[in-house]
């Protein structure tokens, strides 16, 4: 969608879309992507983050700067959805900014809607999933346990069925790129923050093409450290079960002596004391583990590494429909420090390209 006179003087809407091995729909997705956007007043630029694929999508996205204005930044690694969402918004620039899957699972043609409600004055407008009606029972259950004990011991309002589908007003894109905390939860994230924001429900369509990477092992990862980053429920729940079990030790306790006072001292058996020993014990070691979670949380930020690492920086030029390669001879910090805003990081890319062109080595 090369920038015609009907939208150049139109607000710019980026749309940051992370892939992992997405070589198979990626085509379909950008095609369909672009002839949906077509037919609105705005102008358009789609960022794709290569979450270190080890498959051709980045050389995918690289065929299609040709003919539609794409960003293609390409990560040294997997760093996972939640990072990779983070080194879009770093190098969005538009108004406003979409978030979306490249599985067209999230649907095109709401984006309209979305932007509806942007001009109507909304900061932050995400897709809601209408129903769990193909996800299995144990998976309905505990998403509603996850969601009802974070919102209770975090202090804020996360909606339950709420999709990382969204769009964002570019004061919510600054705002969310100065956090640069390592564990993210960004949908905990979009609530802390606090802008004006709607909900807009829908149905998701199956997937195009290939299969999900966000299998449950990933799922359950990301819903600890959601739960650790913003509640402190787990701590407060193993000091109620530990003042249970006490309190249920002295009543114990009590009640064996007033029936060795009363009817003697019976032969003891080994059962019951191997039971309570074995059940403190891994109340214990599970307390414990929870614990650990929080200074695995905190050891984690004090190191302050980078949030990811560019390899490769590919924009569009101005004005025209291809893009020109930026790459890093060895990759640097992307966001060095903690409070560094998304337009820090864009001007870091600037000097990184300046750099590159007298042949030193870029920071990404």
């Amino acid at each position: 969608m090369p920038v015609n006179s009907a939208t150049a003087g139109r607000p710019l809407i980026d749309v940051v879309m992370p892939a992992y091995n997405e070589e198979a729909s990626l085509p379909r997705v950008i095609e369909t992507l672009f002839a949906e956007l077509g037919s609105l007043p705005y102008r358009f630029e789609l960022i794709l983050v290569d979450d270190g694929s080890s498959d051709g999508t980045a050389a995918v996205v690289r065929r299609y700067q040709a003919h539609y204005p794409i960003t293609l930044v390409s990560l040294t690694r997997n760093f996972g959805k939640e990072t990779a969402l983070l080194a879009g918004l770093d190098h969005a620039r538009g108004d406003a900014t979409v978030i979306m899957d490249a599985d067209l699972q999230h649907p095109v043609a709401l984006i309209e809607q979305f932007v509806a409600h942007w001009e109507q004055g909304y900061e932050c407008v995400y897709g809601v999933k209408q129903n769990r009606a193909g996800e299995s029972l144990p998976k309905r259950v505990l998403t509603r346990l996850f969601y009802l004990g974070l919102n209770r011991g975090s202090g804020i309002e996360i909606p339950p069925n709420a999709l990382d589908f969204r769009l964002l007003d570019r004061a919510v894109v600054h705002a969310l790129c100065s956090l640069r905390e390592r564990v993210r939860f960004t949908k905990g994230l979009y609530a802390w923050l606090g802008f004006r924001s709607v909900g807009v429900p829908f149905v998701p369509p199956p997937r195009q093409g290939g299969s999900s990477h966000f299998n449950g092992r990933a799922l359950a990862r990301l819903g600890w450290d959601g739960l650790t980053s913003f509640s402190d429920l787990p701590l407060k729940l193993a000091g109620i079960v530990g003042s249970l079990v006490s309190a249920a030790s002295l009543a114990y306790a009590f009640w064996i002596a007033v029936r060795t006072l009363l009817f003697g001292v019976d032969v003891p058996g080994w059962a019951t004391l191997t039971v309570a020993m074995t059940f403190l014990g891994g109340l214990q070691i599970l307390f414990l583990g929870i614990m650990g979670q929080y200074v695995r949380n905190v050891f984690i930020e004090t190191k302050h590494r980078p949030n990811y690492l560019v390899r490769e920086l590919r924009r569009p030029e101005p004005g025209a429909a291809t893009g020109t390669p930026e790459r890093n001879a060895e990759p640097t910090e992307a966001a060095a420090m903690s409070n560094q805003s998304g337009e820090q990081a864009r001007k870091l890319d600037a000097a990184s390209a300046a750099k590159s062109k007298s042949g030193k080595i870029a920071a990404a």
